[in-house]
């Protein structure tokens, strides 16, 4: 109970910060992330429908990460001219229900399902984490194109 604690005090933290968007980087932890995604489910037999809840799983992390990202406040720092951006309260209390979510799944692992279930609901994060990346880039590649 204690790490999960940590962890939502560090989401906070991080999320409801002010940081730069440095766009060379936007690809690196869904990469990371990816390959962790992809190495523990290589572990469990892939069937039709364990790919399917996966693809699922994978398309509502999509969705949410859009949604996160367009609760995202962007900004030009007024002084050094840096793209700023700032995460809202609505976007880490999503991102800590999905993590609540998947802890409560597998913590329940008594039978082969949950397995699937927990490891389908990694796919949640990472279609969170990318499809919020590809829409920041966007709009910062927009308020650049505007010349700011």
């Amino acid at each position: 109970m204690m790490n999960i604690l940590i962890t939502v005090v560090i989401i906070l933290m991080i999320s409801l910060k002010e940081k730069e968007i440095k766009t060379t980087r936007l690809w690196l932890l869904p990469a990371i992330l990816a390959y962790v995604v992809f190495t523990s489910i290589a572990q469990t037999t892939l069937s039709v429908n364990s790919m399917l809840l996966y693809i699922l799983c994978l398309v509502i992390g999509c969705g949410i990460g859009a949604w996160r990202a367009y609760l995202e406040e962007i900004r030009i720092h007024p002084e050094s001219g840096k793209i700023m951006s700032k995460g809202s309260w609505a976007s880490s209390i999503l991102l800590i229900v999905v993590l609540l979510l998947r802890q409560l799944v597998s913590s329940l692992d008594v039978h082969y399902t949950f397995h699937i279930l927990s490891s389908a609901l990694l796919f949640l994060p990472l279609g969170s984490i990318a499809a919020r990346r590809y829409f920041l880039y966007t709009k910062v590649r927009r308020l650049q194109e505007r010349g700011v």
